[in-house]
């Protein structure tokens, strides 16, 4: 798992941009740099040029090239996923032939918190939340159950218009592994196959260093 500061200079993103194809450029700025780091996380494991990964992000649902789950286009035994939530981004990559799926969100108050938890949470899920008396703790708990919920959704390809009430946060036969990247952020990992252990890693520009462990 590599965090990825998208605050960026201007002559980097510059840098970054030229890594990517003409349709991944059409995005804003963080996604753009987000893409670029990922590309060059997948180059250093390929041992190869990073504008060169070939990523398809052809839906396996409907067939359409922009909004599917992304894989390495390439005869190969490595999955990666992706998400963003402010200034920062988390790429997932595994050494091997899975569906992995990675979500982020920063913690920050939401509007209507208890409203949106009715729709997320599931019945025996929304009676543990409510008992939950520190509002910021009540937070952190929905997000965490929002981020599992997220990164499994994202592993199988399917979008968020799927009624999240009825998607499971711990998934049978799945690693769903929940973590602060970093303070101010929850994430969560999910992989369709047991004991996943989540490593971190600090992704800097042109260098990627260890930073430890998280779970």
């Amino acid at each position: 798992m590599y965090a990825v500061d998208l605050e960026r200079p201007a002559a980097e993103v510059e840098y970054l941009s030229a890594l990517l194809t003409s349709a991944e450029r059409d995005a804003p700025t963080r996604t753009q740099v987000a893409r670029a780091a990922t590309r060059i996380v997948l180059g250093d494991v390929l041992g190869t040029d990073p504008a060169a990964v070939p990523i398809s992000r052809r839906c396996e649902h409907c067939g359409h090239t922009q909004h599917g789950r992304p894989v390495v286009a390439a005869d190969v035994p490595l999955s990666f996923n992706i998400s963003h939530s402010g200034p920062l981004a988390l790429v997932a990559v595994l050494d091997a032939d899975a569906r992995i799926g990675v979500d982020v969100e920063v913690v920050r108050p939401r509007s209507r918190l208890d409203a949106l938890a009715e729709r997320v949470l599931d019945a025996d899920e929304h009676a543990s939340w409510v008992q939950i008396a520190d509002e910021d703790a009540r937070l952190r708990a929905f997000l965490q159950t929002w981020t599992c919920k997220e990164a499994y959704l994202k592993a199988r390809g399917v979008g968020i218009a799927t009624r999240l009430r009825t998607v499971p946060a711990r998934p049978q036969g799945w690693t769903v592994a929940t973590f602060s990247p970093h303070a101010g952020f929850v994430a969560a990992l999910a992989a369709d196959r047991p004991a996943v252990a989540v490593e971190q890693h600090e992704f800097a520009f042109g260098v990627i260093s260890n930073d430890g462990t998280a779970g």
